[in-house]
């Protein structure tokens, strides 16, 4: 595998960068890598009152957000390759607590349900009421912070299943904190040592990180929230296992290099997280998921039948970032930014967030 900076060959590249964000607001930092024949371009901007500075931010922190949910779901599947779990157990099964009523119509809430987004599950914060007063008081841009896994257990043990789950797609932060929960019993580790031993170790990464602290907030790029303010890390419990990872551009390659066994450290269950699933789960037709299908851990792009990919997006109170790739195209893109989703220059037309639709754009039609 070959890594290069930006050069005459990626002009393709960098005119698509600057066309699909250029209306992104002054302070904005891209960190951008793209793979294409075994080789990865890396690009690295900010923007200044609607010009591209160039810099170099390849080894800056980044929040990767929701992507964190690939990490969580391989370490599920490693168990179940190494038959520690079915997906089609019962949650129950993993529970420290018995749920009012676990089953419906001879049918229950499954592994496989939460990895897919389809357990019916609530995802808060309406399951615990007073967590989500404390942080809409304490902590407003950081929803998830204070939600404990004791606190989601306590709505668990009231909860009547009246529904067959697996039947409607349902973005849930709270099913991936449950896997996180039950990968961390039957590992005996915790979360974030379990990611850390059989990912990051593996992998190399070794600038990829759960919280910010005193030893890497130097290397921290600050975020910019939806009003244009410094966002602050989002620090949290029980959600860790849905979006607390940050890292570099240059970790993200590894990781992504690896999807492709296209590195000498690939990680063999990973492709087991990129099994579609025979594309029956349908994601719902707004513009973020249409045409989209969910996986073990990734979402599957099916809009154009000649140029499908794997991706997942990711996005905290200050940062958007996308990783995608093709395996039958070895193509790859990761695209780290410090912008918020939610930021009013910071979504296309359809609504779609500006780094994610261009990660898209970089795979389907360089």
């Amino acid at each position: 595998m070959i890594i290069k900076t930006a050069s005459a060959q990626s002009g393709k590249i960098i005119d698509l960068v600057k066309e699909e964000t250029h209306h992104l607001p002054s302070g904005t930092e891209l960190s951008i890598g793209v793979l294409e024949n075994g080789n990865w371009t890396k690009l690295g901007y900010r923007l200044e009152d609607g010009t591209f500075i160039e810099i170099k931010n390849d080894d800056k922190l980044f929040e990767i957000g929701s992507i964190t949910k690939t990490f969580t779901a391989a370490l599920i599947m490693k168990l179940v390759g190494e038959s520690e779990m079915k997906l089609s157990d019962p949650i129950q099964k993993y529970l420290p607590v018995q749920m009012a009523e676990d089953r419906f119509q001879n049918s229950t809430i499954t592994v496989q349900h939460l990895i897919t987004h389809t357990s019916g599950l609530s995802s808060g914060p309406s399951s615990f009421i007073l967590p989500y007063l404390r942080a809409l008081i304490f902590t407003p841009k950081n929803p998830n912070r204070n939600f404990k896994a004791k606190q989601y257990y306590r709505y668990l043990k009231k909860f009547q299943l009246n529904y067959v789950p697996g039947q409607q797609w349902d973005y849930s932060n709270a099913g991936y904190g449950l896997l996180g929960e039950f990968a961390s019993d039957l590992y005996g580790l915790s979360w974030e040592e379990s990611v850390q031993e059989y990912i990051f170790t593996p992998l190399g990464m070794r600038d990829s990180y759960f919280l910010i602290d005193k030893h890497n907030k130097d290397s921290f790029v600050v975020g910019i929230t939806s009003k244009g303010k410094k966002s602050k890390p989002w620090e949290m419990k029980f959600a860790n296992p849905a979006g607390a990872i940050k890292s570099t551009l240059n970790d993200m390659i590894k990781y992504t290099s690896a999807q492709l066994a296209y590195s000498p450290d690939s990680i063999d269950f990973f492709e087991a997280t990129q099994n579609p699933l025979n594309f029956e789960i349908m994601m719902p037709s707004d513009k973020l998921w249409e045409g989209n299908a969910m996986g073990l851990g990734w979402w599957h792009n099916l809009e154009d039948n000649q140029n499908t990919f794997i991706w997942h997006g990711g996005s905290t109170g200050g940062y958007t970032s996308f990783v995608g790739f093709s395996t039958s195209n070895e193509q790859a893109v990761v695209i780290l930014s410090n912008i918020s989703s939610s930021h009013p220059s910071a979504r296309a037309k359809n609504r779609i967030p500006i780094p994610i639709l261009l990660g898209q754009k970089l795979l389907t039609e360089l």
